[in-house]
């Protein structure tokens, strides 16, 4: 079976629109529960950014009073270097918090720098370091705590002045004493180890290539052990626009997320926020982790889709199958009847639907067909009889005219359909020729038979030698008694004395015949207008004479000559006759009667260019 059938094209058409629907709705849903997905992980790992900040904060805020109540301690005890050995001794061994404390005593006229330093070595055990002229008021991170006269927090560094072999990694927290003139007394620092810190930082994972840094400065980040990545990422801080707006709102300390961050693969969103000793925590995530599930997700919904479509599909096609098959039978139905089973039979429709409607035209049709072929046979057998008696019927007609011309005479009629309406004759006798043309109104078989009437007449009268106008009025009487249809006959009647070229003539509304003379220009012979032939009874018509040279030609015509059209309905007309008139060839009267008949034909028609004839063409020639 053919695949471009309509029930195939019908549930393609409907797979196709059910298909343009569905992948429609789960575009729109991959896309908003993509939007929603990315919108509830921002949002969770905001949360989780901020529990961390709080979870991290918690022991520095707890470490800051301890450091605090025990630089009260050191204020009070400034001059009594031993009572300070013991508050650094008992600190360190008093606190699970501070697992160093260091009490700087700055150098002055009378004394050098002291520094008394108690600190938990790796074995838990409680050591006590002092110095002196260590310089260590100095240091860029002491000054920068005595010039703002503020507590403040050490980036994290290994404590190597410790003289252990596997020295830990601490941040120090110092707070500045200043006496009663505002000079520094004292600096009491303590240490943090941040072990703790970086596992809190490593175990903050939402998703398996999350990425959580604590950055203390530009050159201590916790949570990248990796120094190719450390540098990477630096590289793309100082070489990506999106990086670095990240890093300069970063650096101002603005608690906020940035999304799109990096391309393709390793786009991410990063959140970050403010630790309130200056460090900011931030949190990256890769959107094709947190989209995983959801693309899992739409694959499965594709997938489904995709087998839905088919089974819609399937069944869909078996049922507009199904529905469409009294179409393919009422198509073979069609077919059968075009071949000429026209009692083909139709398909039984129950339903009461478009179907049915379509069943019954088809009946309809099929009763037509058979009544209108019977119909039609009927009719072509009277058409064929018709046309078998419209031939027979010009056989007479045409055998009605002379064809017997004698010499310097020819003429030629040509009927618009199987018969016509015009007609000529001629006689010779006792070197006296008389001529007639005439043209019916009308057409067809009414004007074949008002042509034979006119023709027996004519032949009738002429014979009893009569006047010219005499003739003609007995001509028309005999017609006008016969013609019960209201036609008439235009009519032109002509007697020639072939020895003295002298010629009456009589004109009964016919076109004016063409004299061609042998030395003057052709013309136009103007007659007395009388009544057509077949009107009215008793009209006294009015003979005229006119003497004719030698050399003389007539050329006598209906007005299918003079009317013949082309397609643009644009006429042959006088004018174009009257040259044809003026041809050499025309006037000579070496040309042959016949030849100039055959030539005005030919002419007429080179003319109308094959433009079917609309009228009866009857043209006469004779020269004296």
């Amino acid at each position: 079976m053919s695949r471009k059938t309509f029930s195939n094209r019908l549930s393609w058409r409907v797979i196709l629109i059910v298909s343009a629907i569905i992948v429609a709705i789960l575009l729109v849903v991959a896309y908003t529960s993509s939007r929603l997905i990315e919108e509830e992980a921002t949002r969770a790992t905001q949360f989780m950014l901020h529990g961390t900040i709080s979870d991290i904060e918690r022991p520095l805020a707890e470490l800051e009073v301890q450091t605090q109540s025990v630089a009260a301690h050191v204020k009070m005890q400034i001059n009594d270097l031993d009572a300070l050995d013991l508050i650094s001794n008992n600190t360190v061994q008093q606190s699970s918090l501070i697992n160093g404390l260091a009490i700087i005593i700055p150098g002055s006229t009378s004394r050098d720098e002291y520094i008394v330093y108690s600190y938990r070595d790796n074995d838990n055990n409680i050591k006590t370091l002092r110095r002196t002229g260590l310089s260590i008021m100095q240091n860029p991170w002491i000054q920068t705590i005595v010039s703002s006269r503020q507590p403040a927090w050490a980036t994290p560094y290994y404590a190597v002045h410790r003289g252990e072999a596997d020295a830990p990694r601490v941040t120090s927290y110092a707070i500045p004493l200043f006496d009663g003139n505002g000079n520094v007394s004292a600096i009491v620092c303590s240490d943090l180890t941040i072990a703790w810190l970086e596992e809190k930082v490593a175990s903050i994972r939402p998703y398996e290539n999350s990425l959580t840094t604590l950055s203390c400065s530009d050159d201590v980040v916790i949570g990248i052990d990796d120094s190719l990545m450390l540098a990477n990422i630096k590289r793309a801080f100082a070489e990506n626009k999106d990086f670095q707006e990240l890093g300069e709102d970063m650096r101002q300390g603005n608690d906020s997320i940035r999304r799109r961050i990096g391309k393709g693969r390793n786009m991410s969103f990063v959140v970050y926020g403010p630790l309130s000793n200056g460090w900011m925590l931030s949190i990256s995530c890769l959107y094709r982790d947190v989209m995983k599930r959801t693309n899992t997700m739409n694959i499965f919904l594709f997938i489904l889709g995709f087998i839905g479509l088919s089974l819609v599909f399937y069944f869909c096609r078996r049922t507009i199958k199904k529905m469409t098959r009294p179409i393919t039978e009422l198509s073979n139905a069609a077919i059968n009847m075009a071949k000429g089973n026209f009692y083909a039979s139709l398909p039984e429709i129950k339903s009461q639907d478009e179907m049915k409607s379509l069943h019954d035209s088809f009946v309809y049709m099929q009763n037509s067909i058979v009544d209108y072929i019977h119909e039609l046979k009927t009719t072509i057998s009277a058409n064929e009889r018709m046309e078998s008696e419209l031939n027979v019927a010009r056989n007479i007609q045409m055998g009605m005219l002379r064809s017997d011309f004698p010499d310097k005479l020819h003429a030629m009629l040509i009927p618009a359909k199987e018969v016509g309406g015009d007609l000529y004759d001629f006689t010779l006798k006792d070197n006296k020729l008389a001529f007639a043309i005439g043209d019916v109104s009308g057409k067809g078989v009414p004007a074949s038979l008002m042509m034979a009437i006119t023709s027996a007449a004519i032949r009738f009268v002429s014979g009893r030698n009569m006047a010219l106008d005499k003739t003609l009025s007995r001509i028309n009487d005999g017609v006008t008694e016969s013609n019960s249809n209201n036609m008439f006959v235009t009519l032109f009647v002509g007697r020639i004395d072939l020895a003295t070229g002298h010629m009456e003539f009589c004109n009964a509304g016919h076109n004016p015949i063409i004299i061609i003379p042998p030395d003057a220009e052709p013309f136009f012979l103007k007659a007395k207008p009388n009544l057509a032939v077949g009107l009215f009874t008793d009209f006294n018509y009015i003979a005229e004479s006119i003497d004719l040279k030698p050399g003389t030609r007539i050329v006598a015509y209906t007005d299918g000559v003079t009317e013949a059209e082309r397609a643009d309905q644009s006429q042959f007309g006088e004018d174009r006759l009257l040259a044809w008139a003026a041809d050499p060839k025309t006037r000579s009267l070496a040309t042959p009667d016949k030849d100039v008949v055959d030539d005005l034909y030919a002419t007429i028609h080179s003319f109308t260019l094959d433009n079917p004839q609309n009228d009866d063409i009857t043209i006469l020639s004779l020269s004296l």
